[in-house]
């Protein structure tokens, strides 16, 4: 009977004491990997965790690759954004989840094959391997719209930094931007799959 006892006593504090363990495991590793908090002003970006001015570019960093052992990115519109009318061509990110969130404004979004509009207050979750895009249809759009990466190599965060500069880019134009090796490990993890949204055909089907 006492035997017994023993053996039920100690099965049931086996869950307890493992994870006490991992707990104190996830402390300790939370501790080593703890950093002093910051403010990222309106008038700031921090691509690779250097502070510079985001002013006359396509938009601006405020969470590092660099700040989160490359587990998190957020970047949102600058200046030049939304002036003109257009987005990005149809593509996907084999590694990473994307989030947009829409801060002010409205946007056009693709996921898959179906084309919708979103408006302020609306959130978008890409998980990892959808194709996706999305296209400003309003030429000098006030609207701002909020981009995160869930993790983010930083091969990609480079290629934002770099289109942040220079605007749309062919690949004559990354070639003078980028080093082969580089090329090849951000279209390994991400890749252009289709043609960016017709907004005109679009917009004549879309519901809003």
């Amino acid at each position: 009977m006492e035997r017994r006892k023993f053996l039920l006593s100690t099965l049931l504090a086996l869950p307890f004491t493992a994870f006490a363990k991992f707990n104190l495991f996830m402390q300790s590793a939370a501790t080593k990997k703890s950093k002093k908090g910051f403010i990222v002003r309106a008038n700031e970006s921090r691509f690779f965790g250097q502070k510079t001015s985001p002013k006359d570019t396509f938009g601006r960093c405020m969470v590092s690759s660099v700040d989160t052992e490359n587990q998190l990115y957020i970047s949102s519109g600058s200046n030049l954004s939304n002036r003109e009318i257009g987005g990005p061509a149809l593509h996907i990110h084999y590694k990473d989840d994307e989030i947009f969130y829409v801060v002010s404004g409205e946007f056009l979004i693709q996921l898959e094959d179906e084309i919708s509009i979103i408006k302020q207050g609306d959130t978008v979750f890409i998980p990892r391997g959808t194709k996706h895009t999305f296209a400003n249809h309003i030429k000098d759009n006030p609207g701002e719209l909020l981009t995160i990466h869930q993790p983010i190599s930083p091969e990609l965060e480079k290629f934002y930094d770099v289109f942040c500069h220079n605007g749309y880019m062919n690949e004559e134009q990354m070639s003078k931007q980028f080093t082969q090796e580089e090329l090849k490990l951000l279209f390994a993890n991400n890749a252009f799959v289709g043609q960016p949204i017709d907004i005109e055909a679009a917009l004549k089907t879309i519901k809003k």
